[in-house]
């Protein structure tokens, strides 16, 4: 038990040394994009200059998952190419038959075009790139740099059934990059694995990532300084942590499937007016987590259960009023402090 509460306590210590490590990569990309006057706000930008492979250390220790190193190819591979965005627009040919007469274009005539163009677009994206249009993936990603790097606001990345994979969890890259980004949608099926954080919100406000598979990665999803972001219909397992939040507000964390991730499937330090609901959350050292400056959070129905130490830790244990968290029909076995589980 005693080496379960270490385990427990060193949660937030985690989560402060990740929000460190993206902190600093963040500020070192907006800054190369400041000077090279584009808008991806990643620290790849400035890195893909170089060789692509002189990763930095995040100093946590953790056992590799499998690192999928191999170089992008440029020859119609599967897997990520390392073109440009090339975009397959679907023409439609002039393959009508010819009218006896010309008849005026009518607004119901043009109507057609104009909804093909406002959807994703589908396309061959290479990693590391700063996508600013809606794109519906048409290959695999293997990368040695992060994955993709979200450079606009209300745009919408489909994964269409591909899978975007990374260096190794050791490293600090990323699979998704939203620094100041509002109101993108990231949807699948599709799988992010093998990244230091699969998706990462620093800013923005009012994503969502829905019907996405995270795994192997050292955090799943996180959010830092983040408001109103939804995280929905998600399957998170073997990572260190499936979803973390820092400094962030307004999150939806909602049916989620939560399985065998090492430390912990959701953690939130210093954030405020989060919900969490309908998820069901098994295999991991502390199911859920609150540190004390949490404050103001909802939990609603979830099931928590089959965790190693912990289901529900709100504060390591210190009174409610501590921090004023709702804890309400959450299915689960045990909780610091007793009492927030059903039945119990």
């Amino acid at each position: 038990m005693a080496i379960q509460h270490k385990k427990i306590l060193s949660i937030a210590i985690l989560a402060s040394l990740l929000v460190f490590s993206f902190t600093v990569s963040s500020s070192t990309a907006i800054s190369f994009a400041q000077r090279d006057g584009s808008s991806g706000g990643n620290q790849a930008a400035a890195q893909n200059s170089q060789d692509g492979n002189n990763d930095s250390e995040s100093g946590i220790s953790q056992s590799s998952s499998s690192s999928q190193s191999s170089e992008c190819l440029s020859g119609g591979s599967t897997t990520g190419s390392c073109n440009n965005i090339s975009v397959q627009a679907n023409q439609n040919g002039n393959d009508e038959e010819e009218p006896v007469k010309k008849a005026p274009v009518t607004p119901e005539s043009e109507t057609p075009a104009t909804a093909e163009a406002t959807g994703p677009v589908s396309a061959s994206v290479s990693c590391g790139e700063v996508i600013k249009q809606s794109v519906k993936l048409t290959s695999n990603l293997d990368c040695k740099t992060d994955g993709i790097i979200i450079g606009a606001d209300g745009i919408t990345v489909d994964l269409n059934g591909h899978t975007v994979s990374g260096p190794g969890v050791t490293t600090s890259k990323v699979g998704f990059m939203l620094s100041d980004k509002d109101n993108v949608n990231i949807v699948g099926p599709g799988i992010v694995q093998n990244f230091q954080a699969g998706a990462l919100n620093t800013g923005g406000q009012d994503d969502k990532i829905s019907a996405v598979t995270f795994t192997q990665n050292q955090i799943g999803s996180f959010n830092t300084g983040a408001a109103r972001t939804t995280i929905e219909d998600n399957l998170f397992f073997s990572n260190n942590i499936g979803v973390a939040s820092h400094s962030s507000t307004g999150t939806h964390l909602i049916t989620n499937l939560f399985k065998s991730n090492d430390l912990a499937g959701a953690t939130f330090v210093n954030s405020a007016a989060n919900e969490v609901s309908f998820n069901t959350i098994q295999g991991s050292v502390s199911g859920l987590f609150f540190d004390g400056q949490s404050s103001d959070n909802t939990v609603n129905a979830n099931n928590i259960l089959d965790n190693k130490g912990v289901d529900i830790n709100n504060a390591n244990g210190l009174p409610l009023n501590v921090n004023n968290n709702l804890f309400n029909d959450n299915n689960c076995n045990s909780s610091i402090p007793v009492g927030l589980c059903l039945g119990k």
